[in-house]
């Protein structure tokens, strides 16, 4: 039996709800009809007991093996498709969900192992969300030059833009912050030991490992 596109597209999104309900420790089948996409039946949550995607027991939603498989390959091509937006293509985080759920439907596992090892093996999206890890993370396979890499990889003398910085460290990035060290800010690393010496416009800056290891930076092939 064929299925038509528009409806596995509204199982995937409907998974995509489940997934992201769950993470916040919400699993209520009402909560999950609340928060359905504009268009979607609720009816699809029948279906897909029936294809065993997810079982309804006690007004609870849980994923089966299946359905979790299929729920994590969706939120890890929509989180790197974002990370992918943001960090090489430099559009907007506030412009970014659409072409996110258009890209969820169509990459196939091959381009997103590639699309994640371009960005140096993400762990969280642009909004804080963890990036579910693939074959490549796992198996540490580099098959493109990675594009988007820790302060901690780049060699001396070379000029990198700040990506982003992954840390839940408040008062941590609120003082990188103020060295001027944020998304967009060239710098240039003079010096990696004893600790790491970095220049951000007149400034030179000395940080630990572990902080220069939370910066994330995009290299420029042209600048070094």
């Amino acid at each position: 039996m064929i299925i038509p596109a528009q409806k596995i597209n509204e199982v995937d999104e409907t998974l995509e709800v489940i997934w992201t309900l769950k993470e916040q420790g919400e699993q209520e089948l009402e909560a999950i009809k609340d928060n359905l996409p504009e268009g979607i039946n609720p009816s699809v949550l029948e279906e897909m007991v029936r294809r065993s995607l997810i079982n309804i027991k006690d007004g609870q939603v849980s994923l089966t093996p299946e359905g979790k498989e299929r729920a994590k390959q969706i939120i890890r091509r929509h989180r790197l498709a974002e990370r992918l937006l943001v960090d090489v293509l430099e559009t907007d985080t506030n412009n970014i969900e659409d072409s996110a759920c258009e890209f969820e439907h169509i990459l196939s596992e091959k381009v997103t192992d590639s699309i994640c090892t371009l960005l140096g093996h993400p762990r969280e999206c642009p909004h804080g969300l963890p990036i579910p890890k693939g074959k490549c993370c796992l198996e540490a396979k580099k098959m493109v030059e990675s594009i988007i890499v820790p302060l901690t990889s780049v060699n001396i003398g070379e000029l990198v833009t700040v990506a982003y910085i992954l840390t839940k460290n408040h008062p941590r990035l609120h003082r990188l912050m103020s060295f001027g060290i944020a998304p967009g800010v060239k710098i240039k690393v003079h010096q990696r030991f004893p600790s790491y010496v970095i220049q951000v416009a007149e400034t030179q800056i000395a940080l630990e490992e572990e902080i220069a290891q939370s910066i994330y930076v995009r290299r420029d092939t042209h600048n070094t």
